[in-house]
């Protein structure tokens, strides 16, 4: 009878530590992945819109309602719900809403996407970036920057120190194409 007790508190022990290792173990992965590993890779979304710019007369999409809808002219063509969804939406939403015919939105779309730009504009205008600010498979980065991908097919890496810079960066860059593309207007 004693060793049955004895028994039992060695399997105890070992269920609390087994319970210990696996608690840990999904802590570090939500505290990695904060909304779910997923593969919505920026160079994908990249060659998609460079395809669809090449196809449409230079120009990446726009004219739909926001600027994630216009995102979703690229289903099914040029890229597929996988790539649409970005890193922070749940492929579910995304694919039932586009096999639904509809488009993407603010709460459908993890991608920041900068519409109406074109492939002759300056190369260093930025046309996406993820949200949230996550790695290649969804992982929280360690200084919380962001992949920003540029009109001219080239990447890089933002530094959260440097994010709000650049953000005023891009805002300057927008504001003298658009005073550019008037003076071009005017006879």
């Amino acid at each position: 009878m004693r060793w049955m007790r004895k028994r039992w508190r060695v399997v105890l022990f070992m269920l609390s530590v087994l319970d210990g290792v696996m608690g840990g173990g999904w802590l570090y992965y939500r505290s990695t992945f904060p909304y779910g590993w997923s593969h919505s890779c920026d160079k994908q979304l990249m060659f998609a819109l460079h395809q669809y710019a090449g196809d449409h007369g230079r120009a990446y999409p726009a004219g739909e309602a926001t600027q994630e809808a216009s995102l979703s002219l690229l289903y099914p063509k040029y890229a597929n719900e996988y790539v649409l969804q970005g890193k922070t939406v749940p492929l579910d939403l995304v694919k039932v809403t586009l096999e639904r015919g509809d488009r993407l939105g603010p709460d459908t779309c993890g991608w920041h996407y900068v519409e109406g730009l074109t492939l002759d504009d300056d190369p260093r205008l930025a046309l996406c970036w993820d949200k949230v600010g996550l790695g290649h498979n969804g992982q929280r980065l360690s200084d919380g920057g962001r992949t920003v991908l540029f009109v001219n097919m080239g990447t890089e890496y933002i530094a959260s120190a440097k994010w709000q810079e650049f953000l005023e960066e891009q805002e300057k860059l927008l504001a003298n194409r658009k005073k550019n593309k008037f003076v071009k207007q005017q006879p």
